[in-house]
């Protein structure tokens, strides 16, 4: 069943001589996930990830306790500082068996598919860490060093080339065990322009609920990664199409059909493709902004480029406004502070470019770089100004520089009128992302 080919891979140096010196020091190692995927679909990868025999202790022995930091209890790898970037490695996992659970946590949550995982820091073989793994796409290994691809389920590289997503084994069972398999495997389909294996699909649509048993914070975790990702609208699409956004982003499924979610996904496409286009950078609060804008425009009854939106309304009634609305349409997730607080900065500022009066200070914002954004992303959409960039021009270094020392800064001084009311109800944790 095991296939294994020899294909080179455009892996960074310093990846190739981490996975070197891991094997000179006797430890089986390879690159894996995400990133094997995405050389073999032609996409950058974002990241590595390096899975090998050694255990952390091990991993830091061969570093040294400077450069290889040991993190997590439930799953314990080692953050390892190379080139200037972090590099997670861990250790091959086996499956842990029903014994191995937590009873406490079982018992505390009551009706629970038996399949859960709540435990999963149980060391293996590479074998046994490519089975335990969610999808068939993410389980084929590569050795940088040896040139070889190791596709320890058989499937892996076929799914990969015809663009399926297929769990690993039974995939009812699969998606009981961590339910948040159902958002990566629809997270897969719509950024990777993948279709779902037919056990797979129909093991999916049955298991949708169970959604409502994970953390919350790995939940929100998958919303920011998201929301960053440039085909953020595909994914939002196969959510809604699959009924999964019912359970994940409520405010926009309850209004797909309707004018403000229309266009909060088209402001969200248009975002996206600029990013692609390399027109502007990966900001989680501008694809926020995009996506609350037509809620505020609603709630208020006109446009953002209304002179009237200020009058009769404080400054500090709009921001309690805009929290406001960002917290019904994120709910049940609570985004972190600091991507809210900026978000609200932008749609603050948003109008008063739109005002004679205010244009000037405007310009000077440190917010300006990202509400510049939205309206660009707007005349495409709507306005179609010719003079975009005499109206509004490109905002400078030393501007877009304050505005991340701002918002660094201001975390500190600033009172938050965003409250994170994170659900109080227990849930598991399921196993992490692989």
């Amino acid at each position: 069943m095991k296939k294994t080919i020899e294909h080179k891979l455009d892996v960074a140096a310093h990846i190739i001589d981490i996975c070197r010196q891991l094997q000179t020091a006797g430890y089986e190692t390879y690159v894996v996930g995400g990133a094997v995927r995405d050389f073999l679909i032609d996409r950058i990868p974002k990241d590595y990830d390096i899975s090998t025999a050694a255990t952390p202790e091990d991993i830091r022995r061969v570093f040294g306790r400077r450069h290889a930091r040991i993190i997590g209890r439930r799953f314990r790898l080692v953050h390892l500082h190379c080139a200037g970037e972090i590099i997670e490695i861990s250790t091959f996992r086996r499956k842990p068996s029903r014994e191995d659970q937590d009873v406490k946590i079982r018992n505390k949550l009551g009706d629970v598919p038996d399949n859960m995982i709540f435990n999963d820091n149980e060391f293996g073989s590479a074998r046994e860490d490519a089975e335990r793994r969610d999808f068939t796409i993410n389980a084929v290994f590569y050795d940088p060093v040896a040139r070889m691809l190791v596709d320890y389920t058989g499937m892996g590289l076929d799914d990969i080339a015809d663009r399926v997503v297929r769990a690993i084994g039974n995939p009812e069972q699969r998606f009981q065990e961590d339910p948040v398999r159902v958002l990566r495997a629809l997270k897969f389909a719509g950024q990777c322009d993948m279709t779902l294996a037919a056990e797979t699909e129909a093991a999916l649509v049955k298991s949708v609920p169970l959604i409502q048993l994970a953390a919350p914070s790995r939940l929100t975790l998958e919303l920011e990664k998201i929301l960053k990702n440039a085909s953020s609208h595909k994914i939002f699409r196969i959510f809604h199409h699959y009924g999964f956004l019912t359970h994940f982003l409520p405010r926009l499924n309850a209004s797909w059909h309707e004018p403000e979610g229309m266009l909060a996904m088209q402001l969200l496409e248009i975002r996206n493709r600029r990013l692609a286009e390399g027109c502007y950078r990966d900001s989680i609060s501008v694809a926020m902004s995009m996506l609350v804008l037509p809620y505020l425009e609603q709630r208020y009854g006109k446009a953002v480029d209304d002179e009237s939106w200020f009058d009769a309304r404080s400054r500090e009634e709009f921001s309690d406004d805009i929290f406001a609305v960002m917290r019904e349409f994120f709910a049940p997730h609570t985004p972190i502070k600091a991507l809210c607080f900026s978000a609200e900065r932008t749609l603050r500022l948003l109008p008063e470019l739109f005002r004679a009066d205010k244009l000037h200070r405007a310009l000077q914002h440190p917010g300006y770089p990202h509400a510049r954004e939205m309206v660009a992303a707007l005349n495409e959409l709507r306005w179609h100004y010719r003079d975009l960039e005499e109206r509004f021009p490109v905002p400078s270094p030393q501007t877009v520089a304050s505005g991340r020392h701002a918002a660094k800064s201001g975390r500190r001084r600033r009172r938050p009128r965003y409250q994170n009311k994170a659900p109080k109800t227990t849930a598991t944790t399921g196993t992490p992302g692989q």
